[in-house]
């Protein structure tokens, strides 16, 4: 073959097997969406039980809800415990690896997470090796060049909506941010390696039927120094990613990594544009979804946060154990269900971040005119009678960590009072995918900070069993702390809720204080209010619970990764003997 075409393999579509590219792109979309259908169809079938549960056990007593306390067959109990709920190896998933106090390798997926993820990337590898093996070696090249490259932009496409807080997947498939985040970066990985495996089989083309010189000259010109700027992005992307970095240095990693993002995305949008390639559609929807988060976003920021009443306004107030109580007073009221978390944004604290922290307490309240302020008689008739406009407060409990955190810690501490108010905004609220409302039986399973993700829930079904509206008739809160001090944190609103009509009925509390000051700290309040020094076994408290239990039974765990994987190690070692469901709620992104 001459040389010279040869040459025509390293430009445009030259040796690109497009017709087979369309049908491992078709391939790769129809298999996620046959996952997306499967899960969907999972959860409808366990959101249709939960609903039948639900219904049935509102007018049954304890007794006659032990219809729902035991599984129907083993196949169920047996997926849960073995794929499901089952860490990739024996028991650590979202206990992190440590190198040392300063370098942090992340978490481990589960088993499940573990599947599917392998399955993925077997698959791009096999689309990628589906080659014309017959042809001359540049022509298998531009094959590959053009597959990879076809690949790559395709993967963008679920990439940059599993980034996305406003991804709608999130809604229909009840899946978590968390798991979504995982899967984000995996995917991310194999963009990379399909964007490297194209440049470098241009590149090897070049050389062999060329000459280096010949190959710097072409990538000087404007379609593929745009592609190599992408790739050059993409590559940088990958190695400033790993979890020592990302989570030594979070907020510059995510400055950053933003700034990458765009330039990776407009680099292969021009690298497609100017020679009009037949992926550049991809790289549309790449980037429609990409704004419409953002659009998404600023819309939730402005509408929450201003209103012709006025806009947030956030107070903060210093704990004892290096935490702060920030109270955001919103002009607007809020619908949000227990579980769910809010973006924090303090420009005058940080200027460019937002962080996500759970709403341990929430409400609506009317808005006062400026007579009933002053206790006076409305002043017109149009005063009488007419639905007040409202709005809402939100509470959050924040443990000083770096960054952020900390500045709002010590800036709260050498303030007046321990308090000062700042203006901020609230992006939310997110999550709260789980109900507990079917369960007869919820064990909750805090550590430290994690309270305030249980919180909620707990205020939830005790007002739910008191107006007839949720299955629980029984509710154990098991909340590990290393001081008493610590107890300050939710103190207000345990107040309120152990005030609340039914408590005492339904609510048991056991708080274990890891390094009590003195012996006489750990006093027990009452019979339903216990407390123990040193660490919990979540094993035998399970194990007590499930004897005693009511109905089906839920548990849920958020903590830090040491106690979440001793709570799932010790609820999947009884899937089988309960019709038991654990849910966890972390952070681990």
């Amino acid at each position: 073959m001459p040389v010279g075409e040869r040459l025509d393999y390293t430009s445009g579509l030259a040796g690109v097997n497009q017709s087979q590219n369309y049908v491992f792109r078709n391939t790769l979309w129809y298999t996620l969406g046959l996952l997306c259908v499967l899960i969907l169809l999972l959860r409808f079938a366990q959101m249709f039980n939960a609903h039948l549960r639900h219904i049935f056990s509102l007018t049954a007593d304890s007794k006659q809800q032990q219809f729902w306390s035991k599984n129907r067959t083993s196949l169920w109990p047996n997926l849960k415990s073995y794929l499901l709920y089952a860490p990739l190896c024996k028991k650590r998933h979202n206990r992190e690896m440590r190198l040392s106090s300063a370098i942090n390798m992340g978490t481990l997926p589960s088993r499940f997470h573990t599947t599917i993820l392998l399955l993925y990337v077997i698959s791009n590898i096999a689309y990628c090796c589906v080659l014309d093996y017959s042809q001359d070696k540049s022509a298998v090249i531009a094959e590959l060049r053009g597959r990879t490259g076809t690949l790559a932009v395709v993967n963008m496409i679920p990439l940059i909506i599993l980034a996305g807080r406003n991804n709608p997947l999130i809604t229909a498939l009840k899946v978590s941010f968390d798991t979504y985040n995982l899967l984000h970066r995996w995917m991310g990985r194999i963009v990379v390696l399909e964007a490297l495996a194209h440049t470098f089989a241009w590149a090897g083309n070049k050389v062999m039927n060329s000459s280096w010189k010949s190959m710097w000259h072409h990538l000087m010109t404007p379609y593929l120094l745009a592609g190599t700027i992408g790739t050059v992005a993409l590559v940088a992307i990958l190695f400033q990613s790993p979890s020592p970095i990302r989570h030594a240095f979070y907020e510059t990693f995510l400055h950053i990594h933003i700034f990458l993002a765009m330039a990776a995305i407009i680099g292969v949008w021009v690298h497609l544009d100017i020679p009009k390639l037949p992926p550049l559609p991809y790289i549309w929807v790449v980037m429609f979804f990409w704004g419409f988060d953002r659009v998404i976003r600023l819309g939730r920021i402005i509408y929450r946060n201003v209103s012709r009443g006025g806009s947030t306004t956030v107070s903060v107030q210093a704990l004892p154990g290096e935490a702060c109580r920030v109270t955001l007073d919103m002009p607007r009221p809020w619908t949000f269900k227990p579980g769910c978390h809010v973006y924090l944004y303090l420009p005058s604290i940080a200027l460019w971040q937002s962080h996500p922290f759970s709403i341990a307490w929430g409400e609506d309240i009317p808005v006062l005119s400026r007579d009933e302020e002053n206790e006076k008689l409305p002043s017109n008739i149009h005063d009488l009678d007419l639905p007040r406009r409202r709005k809402a407060t939100i509470s959050l409990v924040i443990h000083k960590r770096t960054g952020m955190t900390a500045k709002l810690y010590d800036r709260a501490k050498i303030s007046p009072n321990g308090c000062f108010t700042v203006r901020g905004f609230a992006e939310g609220p997110y999550g709260g995918l789980e109900s507990l409302h079917s369960y007869g039986t919820v064990v909750m399973f805090a550590g430290g900070i994690g309270i305030t993700h249980q919180v909620p829930h707990i205020r939830d079904l005790v007002q739910g069993y008191s107006e007839g509206t949720v299955a629980a008739r029984k509710v154990v809160l098991v909340w590990i702390v290393k001081t008493t001090e610590h107890l300050e944190w939710v103190r207000p609103w345990m107040d309120v809720i152990l005030q609340m009509p039914g408590r005492r009925e339904i609510l048991k509390i056991l708080l274990f204080i890891t390094k009590p000051r003195s012996p006489r700290e750990v006093v027990s309040p009452s019979a339903t209010v216990q407390m123990y020094p040193g660490r919990p076994n979540p094993q035998v408290i399970l194990d007590k619970e499930i004897e005693d239990r009511v109905g089906a039974m839920a548990v849920t765990v958020c903590g830090p990764g040491a106690l979440a994987d001793s709570v799932r190690d010790a609820a999947r070692k009884r899937v089988d003997v309960a019709s038991l469901d654990f849910i966890e709620e972390s952070f681990t992104w």
